[in-house]
């Protein structure tokens, strides 16, 4: 039993004892301090037999020589100090000792590194879509002793390092505007360093917008590092909605022109770049568009047409003129086919225009108005009511058509006359609907039409629309009573007819020594005083100057008798 115990103890010793040699791993110089960092894997000391290592060298092929020993076991580097930068320098180590006390174990030899990972590229630089960093990525460098990636801005051709890291992607940047080259380079276990890579610089887009030709103007530089550009694909989301293919560009395309833009709209593009058929690609910066639908003026209302003598004065109102920049008169004899008759500038804080119209035949012609708005793109904003003049006329009936393109309709309508062809008007009748009253048409006299707008609620006021004057007139006659008396019925000098202008009428009465007694208009009558009393029987002499509606004039004269 004893023996077997024994047998028993010495397996487990051996099994975790110093067993085998350090496994020795490289063999790093520094040109800079001449210095060999020898590096090994300790082997594991379960029975407490390690005493030291030895380090052995050989220069140059050379017989090797004890350099060291190192009583640790935990110590896994040595440096190696040399009289020159040389790397003909071969290393081993031995370990001391096994569970045996006496035996020991020899590391593999190895020779001083010098083999620089192989030189690998860089497959694209790239804007990541949803963050818009700038992304590199490459394959793995086939260098078995590869450890590290470094990467480098080339901006000034020297290569200024940005980070290092053990994958294969590197955020080159977080800011979307600071597109530089790259460059990478492998570094292996002695961080000796690989050729840089060829500089690789992604796709730079920018771009304007017209909103007058509702066009995008895109450019970019192309993509700098493949051999070849394959092709390139334009990418546009439009409001936040996902990416779409827009359009297939060749490898050498630089500008495209967007023309389907809808003010309003917010647009993203983006330029995708293609090569080794399609297998590596490279993202363009987003480039984001935010454009606006010109706001319309609040309010515009065309608030009145009015007859105005032989011309027509069409008043409108404009409120909040935001992208209004010009207002145009829209004119016609059809309301479906109006026409631009005249512009006018918009005024900041202006509310109150007004255009007067004297190409117009205001006693022959109905006009329809309405008024436009464009934005600095003459493309139109708003458009106003339609309104027309009133066209009074006098044939058969007198009548015209009521006024139209009040919000709230005309509240009422004033027929008036005038015996003095339009220098007194006097209201005849009222009323809420047009005038179409054949009771009128003999009449003589000038006419005219008021029409009185409804109060309207968007502006608070309300307006008078007149039409034009139409005149019923009879040709020119007259008479007088030659034989009066100042005591009797007839007491009175009276010029009595038709289609007489009595503004401009006028008569004078002397008496038989040529004393002007009395001058007044035909529509006046004479009391037969003078300065206060009444003039004595005899014959006095008249004489009247006529004026006739119609534009006739004569003058007649004749011998008043006062009977008494």
């Amino acid at each position: 039993m004893k023996l077997i115990s024994t047998i028993l103890l010495f397996i487990t010793i051996q099994s975790f004892a110093v067993k085998g040699a350090p496994q020795i791993l490289r063999a790093c110089i520094n040109s800079q301090d001449s210095i060999i960092t020898v590096s090994w894997k300790p082997p594991s000391d379960a029975c407490a037999s390690f005493t030291h290592y030895s380090i052995f060298a050989s220069y140059n092929g050379g017989a090797f020589t004890k350099i060291t020993s190192i009583p640790i076991l935990s110590v896994s580097e040595y440096p190696h100090k040399i009289n020159n930068s040389s790397t003909k320098w071969s290393y081993y180590i031995r370990v001391y000792s096994l569970c045996d006390g006496l035996d020991s174990s020899q590391s593999a030899t190895l020779d001083v590194d010098i083999l620089r990972p192989q030189e690998i590229q860089i497959d694209s630089v790239s804007y990541e879509l949803t963050t818009q960093n700038i992304v590199a990525g490459w394959s793995p460098n086939p260098s078995t002793d590869t450890k590290l990636y470094k990467i480098y801005d080339f901006s000034s051709g020297n290569g200024d390092s940005i980070g290092v890291t053990g994958l294969t992607s590197f955020t080159v940047s977080t800011n979307p505007a600071s597109g530089f080259p790259v460059v990478i380079a492998s570094l292996d276990s002695c961080n000796l360093s690989s050729i840089l890579s060829l500089p690789h610089t992604p796709a730079r887009l920018s771009g304007s917008v017209d909103s007058c030709k509702k066009q995008i103007t895109l450019s970019w530089s192309l993509y700098k590092g493949w051999n070849t550009i394959d092709s390139q694909l334009l990418f546009v989301s439009i409001n936040s909605a996902p990416f779409v293919r827009y359009s297939m560009m060749s490898g050498t395309s630089t500008y495209f022109t967007y023309n389907n833009l809808a003010l309003g709209d917010q647009l993203t593009f983006l330029v995708r770049s293609y090569t080794k058929s399609g297998s590596v690609t490279s993202s363009s910066n987003q480039l984001l568009f935010i454009t606006r639908k010109p706001k319309p003026p609040q309010n515009l209302y065309l608030s009145n047409v009015n007859v105005n003598d032989q011309s027509i004065e069409v008043s409108f109102k404009v409120t909040d003129l935001n992208d209004a920049w010009n207002m145009t008169v829209r004119k016609g004899t059809n309301p479906a086919s109006l026409t631009s008759a005249f512009s006018i500038k918009t005024v900041a804080n202006v509310v109150d225009f007004m255009y007067v119209d004297a190409n117009v035949k205001v006693s022959e012609t109905q006009y329809y108005y309405q008024i436009e708005t464009q934005d600095r793109c003459s493309s139109v904003l708003s458009l106003s009511n339609i309104s027309s003049n009133m066209l009074l006329q006098i044939d058969d009936q007198l009548h015209h058509n009521p006024y139209s393109g009040w919000a709230q309709g005309a509240k009422s309508y004033e027929l008036q006359r005038s015996f003095d062809n339009g220098s007194t008007w006097n209201t005849i009748q009222i009323s809420n609907q047009e005038f179409n009253a054949a009771e009128f048409s003999d009449s003589s006299g000038c006419f005219r039409v008021l029409a009185d707008e409804e109060p309207n609620t968007t502006f608070a006021t309300s307006a008078i629309s007149i039409s034009n004057k139409a005149c019923n007139i009879d040709h020119m006659t007259s008479y007088v009573v030659t034989g009066v008396n100042p005591l009797g019925g007839n007491n009175r000098f009276i010029v009595m007819g038709k289609g007489i202008d009595n503004q401009n009428s006028y008569y004078r009465v002397y008496n038989r020594w040529g004393e002007l007694l009395v001058q007044k208009t035909t529509n006046e009558p004479w009391d037969l005083t003078y300065k206060g009393e009444t003039i004595p029987s005899g014959s006095y002499i008249y004489i009247i100057n006529l004026y006739g509606l119609g534009g006739e004039k004569r003058t007649e004269k004749g011998t008043l008798n006062v009977i008494q």
